[in-house]
C-alpha cells in the first residue's frame, strides 16, 4: 500500500508540474517548483496511512484542520477587520465546502445622518455585489455567441453597434482581451440620467497617448460589449444572461435588479471612506443594499435591471459554485472556448526590464509571472482564470485541474478603501492588529484599503487544499451520484 501511495504522489506531482504550463504563455511557465508541489500534497498521504479506518469526510476534516485556511480568515476578518465579513467557497465539480465568517452588515446610516450600530452575520443566503466579477459574465456571454455564430471576434463594434462612431476598426476581439485602450470625454457617473451617461459612452474613442507599458484593464470595453450583446440579441443584457447562462446552471439568486424580499439578504457595501491629497474625504452614502456599489453601473440603470457589462450583477456563493463547476464541466461552453479565457493577452515584460505588465486574458486576469502581484496561484493550471473585484470578490476557476475558489467580501463597507500614498504617513495609526485611518474629523476606521494583498494567505492555502480533496478521492477512488457540500461558520 504504502509502495502504491508513493507511486502515486509522484504520479500526481509530475502531472499538475505538468498542468501548470498548460495553456501558459513564455512568461508564465515553470513558475511553481517541483518541490512545493510534493510539500502540500505529502500530508494526504500522511493522513491516510495514520487514519486506515477513517471515512473520507474524517480525512478531509484532518486535512482541512491543518490547512491554515480557517486561521488566515480569522486574522482577515476579526483581527485586522479589513472587511466586516466572508464566505470562502472552494471545490471541484463533486465536492464542495464553504466558509462563513462574520458579518454582512456592520452600520446603518439613519435618515437623519447618523450611523448606528446594527450588525447582522453572514449566511448562507447572503447576495453579494459583484462588482468587476460582473466582467467574467460578460465575457461567457460574448464567447457563447461566437460559438452559436452569432458574433464575429474579428469584426468591428460598428458593425454590430454603430452608435460607437469611433470605433470603427476596433474589433471585438481587442476589446474581449484589454487589446486597446479607450477613453471618453467625460465622466459617466458624474452624470444625472442615463441618457446623458449613454451619450458619453458611444462617444468613447481610442486613446492615443498610451503605451504599451502602461496597464490595460478597464471596465470601458466591457461596457462597449454589453451593447454589442443587446444589438445580436434584441434583448436586454440581463435577460439574455438570464435566459442563456444564469437560468441553465441553475444561479437562481443571481440579479441585475435585487427582488424587494431579497433586499434583506444583500450584504451592505455602504459607508466607506476615501482620502485624497487635496484634503478631500469622501464616504459613499449610495450604495445602499440592493443598489450597485460602482457608480457607472447605477447610472446606467443597474437598480431598475438594466445590467452593465462591467459591474452590477449580484449573487451567492452557492451560485458562483454552480458557474465555476458549470465552466469546468463544459456545460456553459465548449472546451475549446473555455482554454482560451485565461490566455495572457497583454502581459509583457516593460521596456527598462524590472517588471511585467498585467497579464490579461478575456476580461479577466492571467497568470502573472510574480505571485505578490498575481490574482492566480502560480501553482494552478496555465488556463486558470481569475476574476476579482473591488468590493472584495473573486472568482478563480481551473479548468485544468478541475478545482475553483470563489471569495466573497464586502470590504467597503465602513471601512476606509482608498488613501492617497502622500497622505498615508500623516493619517495611519496602529491599533494592535488593525490598521486605522484617521479621518479629517478626528474619527479612527478601519483601513481596508490593501484588501487585495491581505487575501492571498486566504486564497493560496484554499487552492492548496482543494487540490489536497482532489488527490484524496483520487487515490481511494470515491465514486458519488450526487454533488456533496459542506458549510462551516467559524
Amino acid at each position: 500500500m504504502n509502495n502504491y501511495l508513493n507511486d502515486f504522489l509522484e504520479r500526481y506531482v509530475d502531472s499538475l508540474y505538468y498542468n501548470q504550463n498548460f495553456g501558459a504563455g513564455p512568461n508564465q511557465t515553470d513558475l511553481y517548483a517541483k518541490a512545493d508541489y510534493y510539500e502540500f500534497l505529502k500530508p494526504v498521504l500522511e493522513v491516510i496511512k495514520a487514519n486506515p479506518d477513517a471515512t473520507p469526510e474524517e480525512l478531509r476534516k484532518i486535512l482541512f484542520d491543518r490547512s491554515g485556511v480557517t486561521e488566515a480568515i480569522q486574522d482577515l476578518v476579526y483581527k485586522k477587520a479589513m472587511t466586516p465579513g466572508l464566505i470562502l467557497s472552494y471545490g471541484t465539480p463533486l465536492y464542495h465546502e464553504t466558509i462563513i465568517a462574520g458579518n454582512k452588515k456592520e452600520v446603518s446610516l439613519e435618515n437623519n445622518g447618523s450611523i448606528i450600530y446594527t450588525p447582522e452575520k453572514m449566511t448562507e443566503e447572503t447576495i453579494f455585489d459583484l462588482a468587476s466579477v460582473t466582467k467574467i459574465f460578460t465575457s461567457i456571454s460574448i464567447l457563447k455567441l461566437v460559438e452559436e455564430g452569432i458574433l464575429d471576434l474579428n469584426a468591428s463594434i460598428t458593425s454590430y453597434a454603430p452608435e460607437f462612431t469611433n470605433l470603427n476598426g476596433v474589433t471585438v476581439f481587442d476589446l474581449l482581451s484589454f487589446r486597446v485602450p479607450l477613453m471618453t470625454n467625460g465622466r459617466l457617473d458624474a452624470k444625472d440620467s442615463r441618457a446623458e451617461a449613454e451619450e458619453i459612452l458611444f462617444d468613447i474613442r481610442v486613446n492615443e497617448n498610451f503605451n504599451k507599458d502602461m496597464n490595460s484593464y478597464t471596465d470601458m470595453g466591457a461596457m462597449v460589449l454589453k451593447y454589442v450583446i443587446e444589438r445580436v440579441t434584441n434583448m436586454n443584457y440581463y435577460d439574455f444572461l438570464n435566459s442563456e447562462v444564469l437560468e441553465p446552471m441553475g444561479m437562481s439568486s443571481t440579479y441585475a435588479a435585487i427582488p424587494e424580499n431579497k433586499i434583506g439578504l444583500v450584504a451592505s457595501t455602504n459607508l466607506d471612506s476615501k482620502l485624497y491629497k487635496d484634503g478631500r474625504h469622501i464616504i459613499t452614502t449610495e450604495a445602499k443594499e440592493g443598489i450597485a456599489y460602482d457608480a457607472k453601473a447605477r447610472i446606467m440603470g443597474q437598480p431598475y435591471g438594466n445590467l452593465s457589462g462591467h459591474a452590477g450583477l449580484f449573487s451567492t456563493p452557492h451560485d458562483m459554485s454552480n458557474l465555476a463547476t458549470g465552466l469546468i464541466n463544459g456545460e456553459v461552453l465548449s472546451s475549446a472556448s473555455i482554454a482560451e479565457i485565461g490566455k495572457n493577452r497583454t502581459g509583457h515584460l516593460k521596456s527598462d526590464g524590472t517588471n511585467y505588465v498585467q497579464h490579461l486574458g478575456y476580461l479577466c486576469y492571467s497568470k502573472y509571472p510574480k505571485q505578490s502581484d498575481s490574482e492566480v496561484w502560480l501553482g494552478l493550471s496555465g488556463q486558470t482564470f481569475a476574476s476579482p473585484g473591488w468590493l472584495g470578490n473573486q472568482l478563480t476557476v481551473d479548468p485544468v485541474n478541475g478545482l475553483y475558489t470563489f471569495m466573497a467580501a464586502n470590504r467597503s463597507h465602513n471601512r476606509v478603501t482608498y488613501v492617497d500614498p502622500s497622505v498615508r504617513p500623516e493619517v495611519e495609526v496602529k491599533e494592535n492588529d488593525k490598521t486605522m485611518i484617521a479621518l479629517p474629523n478626528g474619527e479612527l476606521k478601519i483601513d481596508a484599503s490593501r484588501f487585495a494583498w491581505h487575501k492571498d494567505p486566504i486564497k493560496i492555502p484554499a487552492s492548496k487544499l482543494v487540490l489536497q480533496y482532489k488527490m484524496l478521492d483520487d487515490i481511494l477512488s470515491i465514486s458519488r451520484e450526487v454533488e456533496e457540500s459542506k458549510t462551516m461558520n467559524i
